[in-house]
């Protein structure tokens, strides 16, 4: 093995300097390098033993194999060939002839070699194919990988556009609906006035979807902020900002040890654990209700978890409650909502390397595991 690999080493290397680097070149610098191969593993023979020593093919078996790794299976198979006769012709007593007692001599020992030199070749050139298919076929992938990012970019890009030019007359149906129903009162009998309710609310329910959107789509085509975020501190602005539900709605905020140091973007991590941690406090209906907030550190990555006693999550729903507004409950339910939380999340940690997953027991809780792109 300490042989091969400065053996393969220097073929790649009179591969890429004689082959590659001259593709017009073509087999013509493929067989002229095998005559130098051979003309080297000849006189490296020579100058190792007498020719009456044996070991005639010591040295051709190594210079057949590069000749195969730098030209190919026919340069290869040229290389073998010419190994054989001077094997014969320098080696096989006796020796510096291609007499009838030589020829003899070493006919089982040839055809030993020779089918050494096939096997070596077919083997040699089928790794160069399929290592040529994988290579093609990477780059096809790397292709289509940066199309799709490109395809992707534009939707988002256009979604953005779309829901920002659609707030304008939405204002304008919820302004003018505000109007009809300050200035027009007397006339409106109370079928009337529930209407124009129903135009405002409705109004407002779907900016609040357009302003969900737009913050999906801005997602991604953001430019992607890598910096060292103490995510003990993110999740404490969290608490802060979320301290009535502390207080109010008397929930308890568990914090199991050092959350530690992450690659990122503060903002959007303190996203992350805002709609986890929200919706971790919605979607209880226990008497004592309590969220718990850790990471796990005993593989090489870091998850994060947020884990709740709330109502759980069917098995079923588990990849629906990330399609962006799907709810799994009537709309005003659990202080309604529109759905688009846990996409957002889930965009932002796919955005960082990472991914996302839950484990739930209905009626019993559930936990949100999560992991971003290394520690910083």
């Amino acid at each position: 093995m300490s042989i091969a690999r400065p053996l393969i080493a220097f073929a790649h290397y009179l591969k890429q300097r004689f082959v590659e680097a001259h593709p017009k070149r073509g087999d013509i610098s493929s067989y002229a390098i095998v005559f130098a191969l051979m003309g080297v593993a000849l006189l490296v023979r020579l100058a190792m033993a007498p020719v009456d020593a044996g070991l005639q093919y010591v040295t051709f078996f190594p210079a057949v194999t590069l000749a195969v790794v730098i030209g190919g299976f026919w340069p290869g198979i040229f290389a073998t060939f010419i190994g054989l006769t001077l094997a014969t012709y320098f080696f096989t007593p006796p020796f510096y002839s291609f007499s009838s007692e030589a020829l003899h001599a070493s006919f089982w020992s040839n055809m030993v070699f020779l089918l050494d030199g096939l096997i070596v070749c077919a083997s040699i050139e089928g790794m160069h194919r399929y290592r040529a298919k994988y290579a093609e076929e990477l780059k096809e992938a790397k292709r289509q990988e940066a199309r799709v990012a490109a395809i992707n970019k534009s939707l988002d890009e256009f979604t953005y556009i779309a829901a920002h030019d659609l707030k304008e007359p939405l204002r304008g149906i919820h302004n003018y609906a505000s109007f009809l129903k300050e200035d027009h009162a007397p006339q409106l009998d109370e079928s009337g006035k529930q209407y124009i309710d129903s135009i405002q609310r409705l109004a407002e329910r779907l900016s609040t979807l357009i302003d969900s959107l737009m913050t999906y789509s801005r997602l991604g085509v953001a430019e992607l902020v890598k910096a060292p975020v103490d995510v003990d501190a993110v999740v404490d602005a969290v608490a802060a900002d979320l301290d009535r539900l502390w207080t109010k709605e008397g929930i308890t905020l568990r914090r199991i040890g050092r959350l530690g140091m992450v690659q990122g973007d503060a903002a959007r991590i303190g996203e992350v654990f805002q709609n986890l941690i929200s919706n971790a406090a919605k979607y209880n209906d226990k008497t004592e209700r309590w969220i718990e907030v850790g990471c796990d550190r005993s593989s090489d990555q870091p998850v994060f978890y947020v884990r709740d006693n709330g109502i759980g999550i069917p098995p079923q729903h588990h990849e629906n409650v990330f399609r962006i507004f799907k709810r799994l409950h009537e709309q005003n339910k659990y202080g309604g909502g529109t759905g688009a939380g846990l996409t957002i999340v889930k965009k932002i940690v796919e955005r960082y390397g990472g991914r996302i997953w839950l484990e739930s027991v209905p009626g019993e809780g559930t936990v949100f595991y999560f992991t971003l792109n290394g520690e910083a």
